[in-house]
């Protein structure tokens, strides 16, 4: 089993720690093949001190995947705020979304992982915390088909296409930067960024 790197926070804030040893867990090994022991030890606490926060796995692992959702819904939430026109929204949320996955690849990965779990776990789920943030994007993409910016196709079929293709990226980096040299993988993550933007505008714009 992999051992977890130890987790400190400036503030000594317990509950962000966990969070933040639970978000490397669980993207590194899944939902089923993380304990609250391992997350626990990251910590430097005690197993029941931890359960003292979040009283289960379930509640851990929903606590992290809202604590992610939240922040890509604030995000997409600034981006739609801060810009009138439709298509420059949906680059500057596409683009928003990149840099996130190539700052936090551990919450990038844990998505994917998440959606490769959820269906074992769907009959027992309450809700699932990424429904908001990508019902969000499909109304952007429909606000823009009404206004004559956008092609006429199906919003969540691009946007998985999208999404999977960036997580798929996103997942490889790790093998990508011991196979290329420096100035090689800097150069790919830059003409990434350009490739799926590009993507976009020839998939989705009028």
């Amino acid at each position: 089993m992999t051992k977890l790197r130890s987790v400190s926070s400036p503030s000594g804030d317990t509950k962000s720690r966990i969070l933040a040893a639970a978000t490397q867990a669980f993207s590194e090994t899944g939902f089923y093949g993380t304990s609250i022991n391992s997350i626990a030890e990251a910590v430097e606490i005690k197993k029941p001190s931890l359960l003292h926060h979040f009283s289960s796995k379930e509640k851990l692992y929903g606590a992290v995947l809202e604590q992610v959702s939240s922040r890509l819904m604030a995000d997409l939430e600034h981006t739609i705020a801060s810009t009138e026109n439709e298509k420059q929204q949906l680059l500057n949320v596409m683009d928003g979304f990149y840099r996130w996955g190539k700052e936090r690849p551990d919450e990038a990965i844990l998505i994917l992982r998440e959606m490769l779990d959820n269906p074992q776990r769907a009959a027992s789920a309450h809700n699932w915390y990424l429904a908001p943030w990508l019902e969000q994007l499909c109304e952007l993409i429909r606000r823009g088909q009404q206004n004559g910016h956008f092609k006429n196709l199906e919003p969540m079929a691009f946007l998985y296409n999208m999404i999977g293709a960036q997580h798929y990226f996103v997942v490889s980096l790790p093998t990508l930067k011991q196979i290329l040299s420096a100035s090689d993988f800097k150069a790919l993550l830059k003409q990434q960024r350009e490739e799926l933007l590009e993507l976009i505008t020839i998939r989705l714009f009028q």
